[in-house]
């Protein structure tokens, strides 16, 4: 089973050059966020653009749980859709996503294994 959205302090903390790290412990999807896409579920949908040699990540959607269950970020390796969950439209780096002047990233990690995923975005200030 995959673990939470949110990345553990040490990844975020660590920033980019962690996260590259993360590459050689598993497989590391890199996509610039470019264009939302209107949705009518709720949902924010982007397209993007593979940021990092061999990525595969084209798209992202972000869903809202409202429960307070998480689940586990994902990828479809047929499309390139990174799917991530947060509780509610108004936490910080959904509100930075939404923000289209800033350059903004999403990064998907699975173990080596497939058994873990972290996924989180990043955005220039």
């Amino acid at each position: 089973m995959g673990s939470p959205v949110q990345a553990p302090d040490q990844y975020k903390e660590g920033g980019l050059r962690t996260a590259l790290h993360l590459g050689s412990s598993g497989a590391l999807e890199v996509m610039r966020v470019t264009k939302a896409i209107p949705t009518a579920n709720g949902d924010l949908l982007f397209l993007g653009t593979p940021a990092r040699v061999g990525s595969i990540a084209r798209s992202l959607q972000v869903s809202f749980t409202g429960d307070g269950v998480i689940p586990a970020p994902s990828i479809d390796t047929n499309t390139g859709r990174i799917r991530m969950y947060y509780p509610h439209k108004d936490h910080p780096e959904v509100q930075a996503l939404l923000n289209s002047k800033r350059n903004r990233f999403c990064y998907f990690w699975r173990s080596a294994k497939g058994d873990h995923t972290h996924a989180w975005l990043l955005s220039s200030k």
